[in-house]
């Protein structure tokens, strides 16, 4: 028995299903998922490819060699792999394919309130949800076996909580790793031919269709019939007062709170055990769900013509976001004592790090008032209140696509810049600026070159110089890529010499053509960069104007002096000396 969290048990589950491939792209937070795979279990192909879609397609590749395959992403990410699910759902499969996928249900990462369970209503697919560690490895050993039996992708449905938190997990430490293949398929197509033939088209029954055909509404039947003899769905009855259908750590909470309730623990959340709902349902007075996410568990209930008692007593957001053991008390058990609520935590909204590329370009968008449209990662700091240097970002790769965008309807009246990170560039922003190029616009874009995915970790991108499969003849080089697909006006400068930084944005926005600025800086992070002697503020001279404070920078801070006057100062040991503050004092109040 050894202690694993919810990353590292569905890595070893990963390991002892024999998977041979692991692909996905970074995000909180699965992210763990592939980094623990890689580093102790080498027999496994790992690789972050360009964006999540291209890495479920690897998968799905790898899959139809009839090797076990995985995919790993967060919720957002299978928004943008939602294709190649779609296409995948009700083909034949040959070697297991599970999605892994981390939902924040709790906003504790940040992300949208999202649930990746639509996804198994929408393509007809089974979802697996865990409550622990140790039902994290072992519903990933069972994901693969369902997979394979039912002809299906499988989703593994990870949370926040469920990823960070740590448990005992039993392994077998004398297992020996073999990677499982099964070709059962000679063909695997979309379900257009299948969906085509269920409709009895005319001519469908010719055999050279019939050979491509997968009944894929029989094999979920059956699952749904089977599932109601899995020990992932546990049963326990108990007392008659009080019943509920739980998934995830509101288990565990549910079994804290209600003692004596019967419970039904759902490993397979998508599809649904009937008889044992319904065998539930019979044995108590009420019956409730205690899902976190959305009312999704609640509405497949009702589905069923079950009673069930859900958000009407649990709203959901903006209410509440998951579920904590003092919620189901303060609705179930009114008269127990009241838990105490911790009072006083500060509201903080995210700042960049020290010495941040991103902070230089912010404060020369302002200072110019240029409009500019962000991308996500790093770069979405520049929206918050604190920073205010762009007005517009929606999701990652998306900024050149929306620059372009209002700079045609304006008829490019002015030059909306888009400013993008390197990781959201070869993600999906590259096809962005195709476009861009295709459709003869003027805009300008800023790509900050900091050789990683910075905010999911430091992750390798494909203008990296390391990663799972580095070798130094395949780097691409931004620039060259730019410049192979059309850019006409290309400039490379380093972010710390912001004399030349601003000139290159001044000239690239006022161009009458395409333009590319390349801000070249690595993570300041990721690749621990020497500090320069740190800055200071001379209090004599500061008049409080906040200019610097408003840069973002999380090295200036702000405290109460022994006379009660707030004090700005630089902290010291995160100073790493670039400058960029100086320039913003206009009293030459920072110095060396």
């Amino acid at each position: 028995m050894v202690m694993m969290n919810g990353n590292e048990a569905v890595a070893r589950g990963a390991f002892e299903a024999g998977v041979k491939v692991a692909a996905g792209f970074p995000g909180t937070p699965s992210t763990e998922v592939m980094d623990y795979t890689h580093q102790r279990y080498p027999d496994i192909y790992c690789e972050w490819s360009t964006n999540e879609k291209v890495g479920l397609e690897v998968a799905i590749g790898a899959s139809f060699a009839g090797y076990r395959s995985l995919a790993i992403m967060k919720t957002v990410g299978l928004h943008v792999a939602a294709d190649a699910l779609g296409g995948a759902a009700g083909s034949q499969i040959n070697g297991g394919l599970v999605i892994v996928v981390g939902d924040d249900v709790g906003r504790i990462a940040g992300d949208d309130y999202n649930d990746v369970r639509h996804y198994g209503n929408m393509f007809n697919i089974p979802v697996l949800e865990p409550s622990d560690s140790q039902d994290a490895k072992d519903l990933m050993v069972k994901a693969f076996e369902i997979s394979e039996e039912y002809t299906t992708p499988v989703i593994l449905k990870i949370t926040s909580v469920i990823c960070k938190t740590t448990s005992r997990v039993i392994i077998d430490e004398e297992y020996t790793y073999e990677a499982k293949c099964r070709v059962k398929y000679p063909v695997s197509f979309s379900k257009v031919i299948m969906t085509t033939m269920m409709m009895n088209a005319k001519g469908s029954e010719h055999p050279k269709l019939v050979k491509c055909f997968n009944d894929f509404p029989a094999h979920m039947k059956r699952l749904a019939d089977d599932c109601n003899d899995f020990d992932i769905n546990k049963l326990e009855l108990n007392g008659k007062k009080i019943g509920v259908i739980t998934a995830g750590t509101p288990y565990f909470y549910t079994k804290e709170v209600l003692p004596d309730a019967s419970i039904l623990k759902l490993g397979l959340v998508m599809p649904l055990p009937e008889k044992l709902i319904r065998e539930l349902a019979e044995h108590v007075d009420e019956l409730y769900v205690i899902e976190d996410g959305h009312d999704i568990l609640e509405k497949n209930i009702k589905d069923l013509g079950v009673s069930v008692i859900g958000k009407e007593l649990f709203p959901k957001f903006p209410e509440m976001t998951r579920f904590t053991p003092d919620i189901i008390e303060e609705k179930l058990v009114p008269d127990a004592p009241k838990r105490a609520i911790m009072e006083g935590i500060p509201f903080r909204l995210p700042v960049s790090c020290a010495g941040c590329s991103h902070l230089f370009i912010t404060q020369i968008l302002k200072k110019h008032k240029i409009k500019a449209a962000a991308d996500v990662t790093c770069g979405l700091i520049g929206c918050f209140p604190h920073t205010e240097a762009y007005s517009l970002q929606k999701c990652m790769g998306s900024s050149i696509a929306l620059s372009h965008g209002y700079n045609v309807a304006t008829d490019h009246r002015e030059n909306f810049v888009a400013m993008i990170g390197d990781g959201g560039f070869w993600a999906t922003g590259i096809n962005g600026l195709m476009n861009l190029i295709f459709n003869d616009s003027q805009s300008t874009v800023i790509i900050v070159d900091n050789s990683c995915l910075a905010m999911t970790g430091g992750q390798h991108i494909a203008s990296s110089e390391f990663g799972f499969n580095y070798k130094p003849e395949n780097k691409l080089e931004i620039a060259k890529v730019c410049e192979a697909i059309g850019v006409k006006d290309i400039v490379t400068v380093d972010a710390y010499e912001i004399e030349t930084l601003e000139n290159a944005i001044l000239n690239a926005v006022n161009a009458k053509t395409n333009s590319v600025v390349i801000v070249k800086k690595p993570c300041i992070t990721k690749f621990k960069l020497p500090k320069s002697d740190p800055y200071h503020i001379d209090q004599d001279l500061c008049t409080q104007c906040r200019k610097c404070v408003n840069i973002g920078c999380l090295a200036i801070e702000s405290k109460k002096g022994k006379d009660g006057k707030v004090e700005i100062f630089i902290n010291e040991d995160l100073c790493v000396g670039c400058g960029l503050c100086s320039t913003a004092c206009k009293f030459d109040a920072i110095m060396l």
